[in-house]
């Protein structure tokens, strides 16, 4: 295990170093070594008896332990902490969305979490919460001093914004009305509702945008270590990810907009047709299905297509589901099919694996039920960099009725699950 050390910087500027032991110093004096900077953010970081811990701060020692690299954490302000690796006094800074302003000066690695941000007002607010703030709207909107959510709120040119310093401020400033909107995400905001005391019932919540978080390396560093974005890129692909879960209305909205566009597709008799020629197609020997697997996520984790992935790539079913995401690209980042022994036989573009049997979308073939489908909670997918939300659904035979394969489609939830969308 590589070692992790903690600084904390407090707000006055006294830095409090940890002790540590003869190995971790000779861990420092043989391994490159890094600082990163960040900021307490329940509940993806806190401070646990001294000690920082939380979903990223575990992602993050998984993936430098895969690639060798110890580092240390320095607890600052989020503003200081862009400051710094902007001035090169700090290597890197997490947790950050992806921000043109941070594109000038640093490089961003594949997201750790992704924030579900929403608009949080008063029940007794005047203005409907069912409408969310524009740019246009003549009300006040708030957002934490130097968070993502201020960030962006500028970017979008919204005019009156207050910056509050904390979370709590930014609960009470809603409560007593000196601000009708506050941009916060849903994660944060309940860990701190629930912690000062105050119910459920007494905020309006209105969904806004998705944002991915991720590691910014300033580019001096980048420069001179020219592989460990990369390296870590492919660490983080193979460290466990925190699924978010589905809301109602989230599967609602799939169900009532995404779900006929997906089953329409399935029905169309093209795609029927490349698919049974695929089906005729024979079977390939014992244990080929798992050496094919295995040679298409080798390959794909180097951003290579191995020979099988290349061939099914050009088929004549993947021109056709290449065809459908170009029509709907815009909410759809994938579209694949695969086969009753679970093996992919057409797809828009490539996947992470081949074989889908040892999933539970493969349930959806294997059940053999022509009205069953699974839609899946939200996760990163590393072949196409986009947040996720997998629908899968039959692909029936009109003929006999019988499945005969299975449709899987990666709804980009940035676009596909905004109420407008």
């Amino acid at each position: 295990m590589r070692s992790t050390l903690l600084f904390l910087i407090a707000y006055y500027g006294a830095i409090i170093f940890p002790s540590f032991d003869a190995q971790t110093q000779t861990a420092l004096d043989e391994e490159p070594f890094m600082i990163l900077q960040t900021n307490l953010q329940p509940p993806y970081q806190q401070l646990q008896d001294g000690i920082l811990q939380g979903y990223s701060i575990t992602v993050l020692n998984c993936a430098f332990d895969r690639i060798g690299v110890s580092y240390g954490i320095a607890i600052a302000p989020r503003q200081r902490n862009r400051e710094m690796v902007r001035n090169g006094q700090a290597d890197g800074f997490f947790l950050a969305r992806i921000s043109p302003l941070m594109d000038e000066y640093a490089d961003p690695s594949l997201p750790l979490a992704l924030e579900k941000w929403v608009w949080v007002s008063g029940v007794d607010q005047k203005h409907s919460a069912a409408n969310s703030p524009t740019p246009e709207s003549l009300v006040s909107v708030a957002g934490i001093l130097g968070s993502n959510e201020a960030e962006w709120l500028a970017e979008q040119d919204y005019q009156d914004i207050a910056k509050v310093p904390s979370i709590n401020s930014l609960i009470s400033q809603v409560l007593i009305g000196r601000v009708e909107y506050a941009l916060v995400d849903k994660q944060t905001f309940e860990a701190a509702r629930d912690d000062m005391g105050y119910d459920a019932s007494q905020f309006n919540l209105t969904f806004e945008r998705y944002a991915p978080l991720v590691v910014y390396f300033g580019r001096e560093y980048t420069q001179r270590n020219p592989n460990l974005i990369a390296g870590l890129n492919d660490a983080l692909r193979n460290c466990e990810t925190l699924p978010m879960r589905l809301e109602d209305w989230e599967r609602e909205l799939i169900l009532r907009q995404q779900l006929p566009v997906i089953r329409e597709m399935a029905r169309d008799p093209e795609l029927l047709a490349k698919v049974k020629a695929e089906l005729a197609k024979p079977e390939m020997r014992s244990g080929a299905v798992a050496e094919l697997d295995q040679e298409w996520r080798d390959h794909s984790l180097r951003g290579a297509t191995s020979a099988k992935a290349t061939e099914t790539l050009q088929n004549p079913l993947s021109t056709v589901l290449a065809t459908f995401h170009d029509i709907h690209a815009d909410n759809m980042a994938e579209i694949f099919v695969f086969k009753a022994s679970g093996a992919i036989v057409g797809m828009s573009r490539l996947t992470s694996d081949f074989d889908q049997s040892d999933e539970p979308k493969f349930k959806v073939v294997l059940d053999q039920d022509p009205d069953q489908i699974q839609i899946a909670d939200i996760y990163f997918d590393g072949s196409t960099r986009a947040f996720l939300s997998q629908v899968t659904v039959p692909v029936v035979d009109p003929e006999n009725g019988k499945v005969i394969a299975a449709m899987t489609v990666g709804l980009d939830v940035s676009a596909a699950l905004r109420p407008d969308s």
